[in-house]
């Protein structure tokens, strides 16, 4: 049980801590999303990576758990340091890789 709370929570912060960078090509934000366009890069492989492993991993219930607090998540954290947020959320994904590796 400790382990899907643990994968759940680590899917959570790497989908929320990503998902605002994911977005940022899909609205207009001028020269914002060309400045930032490494840090946007590794937070769309890393959102769209989570979501891939919540859909193919988790029960149904896990699913929307995950969902929830990862829009959660983005709604409370400010993008302001863009580089800190993605590095967390990747180290998260990583995380929850290697505990997936491990069962």
């Amino acid at each position: 049980m400790l382990h899907l709370v643990l994968t759940c929570l680590l899917l959570s912060i790497a989908s929320g801590l990503s998902i605002r960078r994911f977005l940022l090509p899909y609205f207009p934000s001028g020269d914002l999303a060309e400045k930032s366009a490494p840090a946007t890069m590794v937070a769309s492989a890393v959102f769209l990576a989570t979501i891939a492993l919540t859909i193919s991993d988790q029960e149904l219930w896990a699913k929307s758990v995950i969902l929830m607090l990862g829009l959660l998540l983005a709604a409370m954290f400010d993008d302001g340091r863009p580089k800190l947020t993605i590095a967390v959320s990747a180290v998260s994904l990583a995380a929850y890789l290697g505990l997936r590796s491990i069962n």
